[in-house]
């Protein structure tokens, strides 16, 4: 699959970070209404993309022009992605965005003529990361550019007719992991903390939640049981592998309700509260791992910390 940038695109991205940031560096389409020349323009060139994306075969895609829009206050993410028929993870990956609330700072917005993904080279945070290792481990080669936003030039890897996959959608928007218990009780922190058993400073994993022995244990996101085991600390316990390089554990279970390589759904059961292993009582030890390691799950649990 071939792509090039527009050479007018292409000049002004090569454009010093000595511009400012208020000028348009693109050009600037002023209104999103068939009154604007420029807003036909990205119209057309984006119907022209649609109808090669769907095409079959090695398609070449035409040049890749960027324009420049002066957003109003009362305009945001999802009305700008209503109003120019374009999916709202074009806008933001381009715009640099890593969630809803930063693309609602901006004061002007960077339009594209064709729909995909734009990653910072080299990427920038968890998402980020997770997205472009995900598809270079698919085999797909993204086109490498230069943007400038608000007056700073940012070079970008350009995946082309890509979209946010359900997880990567889940984390831009806020919505990441779900509780593994319902209304628990947090009875330990990740970080270090002193031994329940010995007084002695250690390195806790993960956060414990408190509840009664035989409480439902839920899967945090879809995925599929990596392990399901026994061990001296964690007694019964499950690993689930989720999409991006994310992994679970769920510990001190009392009985454990899946088995290896089966496929759960987000709040599947996958087994009960219990006290196994080493446990001073009945409580979940909930791990979050990624490729980079251990991550406090607070980070990216669907609740506010006290």
């Amino acid at each position: 699959m071939k792509h090039t940038i527009g050479l007018t695109a292409l000049f002004l991205c090569l454009l010093t970070a000595s511009a400012g940031a208020t000028s348009p560096v693109y050009p600037e389409i002023r209104a999103l209404s068939n009154d604007d020349a420029l807003f036909v323009q990205q119209q057309a060139a984006l119907d022209d993309f649609r109808r090669l994306s769907s095409a079959r075969g090695d398609v070449v895609y035409p040049p890749l022009d960027i324009f420049e829009y002066p957003k109003r206050a009362a305009e945001d993410l999802f009305s700008l992605n209503a109003r120019l028929g374009m999916r709202y993870d074009t806008l933001a990956t381009l715009n640099g965005t890593a969630d809803k609330a930063t693309f609602g700072l901006q004061s002007r917005v960077l339009v594209p003529s064709q729909e995909g993904l734009f990653l910072n080279n080299p990427p920038r945070g968890d998402l980020e990361d997770m997205m472009l290792s995900t598809r270079m481990a698919e085999g797909k080669k993204p086109q490498e550019l230069v943007v400038v936003r608000n007056g700073r030039s940012s070079a970008v890897y350009f995946f082309p007719g890509e979209e946010f996959t359900p997880m990567e959608r889940s984390y831009f928007l806020g919505i990441l992991f779900r509780l593994p218990v319902d209304r628990p009780r947090i009875t330990s922190l990740f970080g270090w903390r002193k031994d329940p058993f010995t007084g002695s400073p250690e390195f806790h994993g993960g956060i414990d939640f408190g509840a009664p022995e035989g409480t439902e244990v839920h899967a945090a996101r879809e995925g599929t049981v990596d392990e399901a085991g026994q061990s001296d600390a964690l007694g019964n316990f499950v690993v689930i592998t989720h999409p991006g390089g994310y992994q679970t554990v769920y510990g001190h279970l009392s009985s454990i309700c899946v088995t290896m390589k089966e496929k759960v759904s987000t709040g599947a059961v996958i087994g009960f509260v219990g006290r196994t292993g080493r446990a001073t009582g009945p409580h979940l030890h909930f791990e979050m791992r990624t490729r980079a390691g251990l991550r406090d799950p607070y980070q990216l649990l669907a609740m506010k910390k006290n």
